[in-house]
């Protein structure tokens, strides 16, 4: 007790808060978007883990703002660089916004969106993976469903996520344009840059480039960028063969999310190849 109150004393005046977010989307790049950045000369990596996951986990925000700013660096250490939470579970969540609006304030934030068909069938084959991992935290959140099985669940009347140990709500993740106007209502769009993963693995100069301008820094030095092109962060090698009721989910979720995609575009005023 004593020790909290001398971190919610001193945390405030001595740690950095986070300079900007990479708030989502799940399985869409944002653990090689931060490790990209840590090797930018004006950024600092957290302290602890990548995902801090303050916001979107009660049992990490009812511990209170100290031990949010314990993950990152003291200001005498960060000096005039710049440090960031990458949790990409803090688009989905609706109470998530306004926690960072009462915490943080107006702050930057980048979102990197990824097709959401491809996003939800990634999602699962992490999840059903976690059955063989060797990290007993990894392997509670075991989806033992097959793809069509999970699918054919959520589209179920009155479907309870409680049920299993993380919602994994593989069509929900994939309604960008609902969570985005959900920040919408928190901040200006000005406030967070909208990445789309397809120009992530093919032009990361550019998104980089858009990244830098976006912080206000500098750009990236053109060696760097050659070595960074070299570099995969966690590339899911799974091993579960498309079946052939997974492949009539995947069709059927193609033309499902068609409405959802033509609302983004029109929010974002931009259209991808989706």
């Amino acid at each position: 007790m004593i020790k909290r109150l001398i971190k919610d004393l001193a945390y405030p005046v001595i740690k950095s808060r986070p300079d900007f977010l990479v708030i989502g989307a799940q399985k869409a790049g944002t653990t090689s978007l931060y490790h990209y950045l840590k090797e930018h000369p004006q950024i600092f990596g957290n302290i602890g883990f990548k995902e801090v996951r303050y916001f979107d986990r009660s049992e990490h925000y009812d511990l209170g703002f100290s031990w949010y700013l314990g993950n990152f660096p003291s200001k005498l250490r960060k000096r005039n660089q710049l440090t960031c939470d990458a949790s990409p579970n803090y688009l989905y969540y609706e109470f998530v916004p306004e926690r960072i609006k009462k915490d943080l304030g107006t702050i930057k934030m980048i979102a990197i969106l990824r097709e959401p068909v491809s996003r939800a069938y990634s999602a699962w084959q992490m999840f059903h993976n976690f059955s063989d991992v060797d990290n007993d935290h990894l392997r509670r959140f075991y989806d033992k469903r097959s793809f069509a099985e999970a699918i054919e669940e959520e589209f179920t009347p009155d479907f309870d996520h409680t049920q299993y140990p993380f919602r994994y709500d593989y069509v929900g993740r994939g309604k960008y344009v609902h969570q985005l106007e959900h920040y919408y209502k928190y901040f200006e769009p000005d406030n967070i840059l909208v990445l789309n993963v397809d120009e992530f693995r093919t032009n990361i100069d550019r998104v980089l480039n858009r990244v830098c301008v976006f912080l206000n820094i500098a750009p990236f030095d053109p060696e760097t960028i050659q070595e960074l092109k070299q570099k995969k962060h966690n590339v899911g090698n799974y091993k579960f063969p498309k079946t052939p009721a997974d492949e009539e989910k995947l069709n059927f979720l193609k033309e499902y999310y068609v409405p959802f995609n033509e609302k983004l575009y029109e929010l974002l005023g931009e259209r991808y190849n989706w």
